[in-house]
This record gives C-alpha cells, sequence and structure tokens, in this order.
C-alpha cells in the first residue's frame, strides 16, 4: 500500500525498502529508494485536521527556505500539496499522509559535550530568530501553549489521582503549583520579541548529531509559545551544569529579559507537568510515575512554592 502511495502522489526514485519506525502520535516509516535517498514518512492519525497538519510543514517550509537549518523538509505532493489525503477503503475516514526528506544523525545516548551545547543553543536562537520575524498566516492552525494548556495537563494528572497512582497530598502541592505558574504566564507580556512559533519538545531524542552538527527533528508538537518555554523544555533534559552553558551561549546571540531566571524556572515545571501528562495517557507509564511524581514534587514544586531556586 506504501509503495502504491509513494508511487501515485509523489514524484520519487523507485522504492528499494520501507522500514516502520514506530508509531506514536503517527504512523512513522523510513523510505529507501533505490538513488539511494531517504524519506520520512509519515501518517497522521487522531483528531488532527488538514490545515493542522499542513501549518506544522508549511513552518518547515519557511525553515527551510529563510534559515540555514538542515531540516526534515517537507515533499509537496504531484498536486502540489503537502499532505495527501486517503480515505479507508471500509471505514470512509480520512488518514492524513505527508512525505518529508531524512535528516541524517544519530541521537545521543549521554549529555552533549561543551561544543555540543554551543551548537544547540545556536540552533535554538535560529528558529526564535524566524520565529520573530515570519509573519505566520492566520490560517496556521497549531496549539497554543498558554494557561490553558497548563490547566488541561493537570486535569489530565488528576486521573492518576482517581486510580490510587499518586496521593492526594502529591497533587495538592501540583496543583499550587500549577497555580503560580498559571500567575507567571499571565505577568509574561506576549509580542514578538517574547512569543511565537516554537518546537516546545527540543530534548535528546528530537535532535540529531552527524558529523558534529545538530538538526531538529520532529516538529509535531510546534505550536504558538514563549520562547522562554522552549528554552525550558530543553533544559529539563540537562544537567545543572549543562543548562548554565545553554542560557549563557543562548545569550551569545539572543538576549533574554527581565527576571527570565524565575521565569524559566516555573516554565521548566510547567514542561515536566506537560510530559507527565502526556505520559499518563498509556497505561504502560503509570508504574513510573508513581515514582516520578513524588520525587519531582520533592525536589521541584516545593521548592519552588517556598521560592526556592532549584533550577
Amino acid at each position: 500500500m506504501i509503495e502504491e502511495l509513494i508511487r501515485s502522489y509523489y514524484k520519487v526514485a523507485v522504492i528499494k525498502e520501507v522500514e516502520y519506525l514506530g508509531e506514536s502520535d503517527n504512523l512513522t516509516f523510513c523510505i529507501h529508494t533505490v538513488d539511494n535517498n531517504k524519506y520520512v514518512l509519515k501518517c497522521h492519525m487522531g483528531a488532527k485536521s488538514s490545515r493542522f497538519i499542513e501549518s506544522e510543514l508549511r513552518w518547515l517550509e519557511e525553515l527551510k527556505t529563510n534559515t540555514n537549518l538542515k531540516i526534515q523538509t517537507p515533499i509537496r505532493n504531484r498536486d502540489n500539496q503537502f499532505i495527501t489525503k486517503i480515505n479507508d477503503n471500509k471505514t470512509g475516514a480520512p488518514a492524513y499522509w505527508a512525505l518529508q526528506e531524512w535528516v541524517e544523525g544519530e541521537v545521543l545516548d549521554r549529555q552533549p559535550t561543551d561544543p555540543e551545547i554551543k551548537k544547540l543553543a545556536r540552533l535554538m536562537v535560529t528558529l526564535h530568530k524566524n520565529s520573530c520575524s515570519w509573519g505566520a498566516p492566520e490560517t496556521v492552525e497549531r496549539p497554543c501553549y498558554n494557561t490553558e494548556n497548563l490547566m488541561i495537563s493537570l486535569i489530565q494528572l488528576e486521573l492518576l489521582l482517581r486510580l490510587n497512582i499518586i496521593t492526594s497530598n502529591d497533587f495538592k502541592i501540583l496543583q499550587e503549583t500549577t497555580r503560580k505558574i498559571e500567575g507567571v504566564i499571565h505577568s509574561q507580556k506576549k509580542n514578538n520579541d517574547t512569543w511565537g512559533m516554537i518546537h516546545s519538545d527540543i530534548h535528546e531524542s528530537n535532535y540529531v548529531f552527524h558529523n558534529g552538527e545538530p538538526s531538529i527533528i520532529d516538529f509535531s508538537s510546534c505550536g504558538f509559545g514563549y520562547y522562554l518555554f522552549d528554552v525550558a523544555e530543553t533544559l529539563l533534559h540537562l544537567n545543572p551544569n549543562n543548562r548554565r552553558k545553554f542560557i549563557t551561549y543562548y545569550q551569545d546571540e539572543r538576549k533574554l529579559a527581565g527576571d527570565y531566571l524565575e521565569v524559566l524556572e516555573a516554565f521548566f515545571i510547567w514542561a515536566i507537568i506537560r510530559n507527565f501528562a502526556f505520559l499518563s495517557k498509556n497505561m504502560d507509564e503509570h508504574n513510573e510515575l508513581a515514582t516520578m511524581i513524588p520525587f519531582i514534587v520533592e525536589n521541584y514544586c516545593r521548592k519552588y512554592l517556598k521560592g526556592e531556586a532549584f533550577l
């Protein structure tokens, strides 16, 4: 079926191999062609609209056109469209397929080195500078990382309370923490220098290194948010020393204004809550969450509520 889809809708060489990569929000395949090129093929599932998917690919094309970033550039189909809609023969339900260029590289199974941290920080600056200058069309439909997003994550975590996976005391601390973070979000100015399109999920599984150079992959969570939230999500996966380096290197290219460290700590915990909410939808993660959440409550949330620096 995949070979037929590629042959019918895309101008690429004959397929040599279709490699299944996995399933999360999307079904993902690596397409190998006889001319030794590789592509990413995604089947977007769930309740996403065609406009939602197209908006992600539109930003990728913008980045390809106006930056020096090496990214998974979308390949337009024979109708010059970003996505190919295929209706299921039995149910009639639509499936949206998208083909993108393959980005070579390996994920890191360790903390980045100092030169790698510097390159990652500059890569993020490039993303944010592009977002500042890109006038996203009104038709762009992507998530907004705002107070509503935070509260939806908290509501999702309430499921763990009902299942007795976390205690009522820990959930109460999460509620208090969320209220404080909500106040920080409301206090932030939303302008061209602080808010725009962000990746929102730049961590060690979503960037790869090839010949010492990093590339960001998987923009499926991109949306509108504070640039500091993008930074906080990345800091979440770095040790304290590398967090300091990342902020320093980022500011060499793009200055952070005001009380950014306090905001980063709030957004850091917000990123944790969002990740926990995502994991909570998978029952296989519940045992791990039963251990992780009390640790986060004790070592981050309680300190944050007391005004103690922890980042």
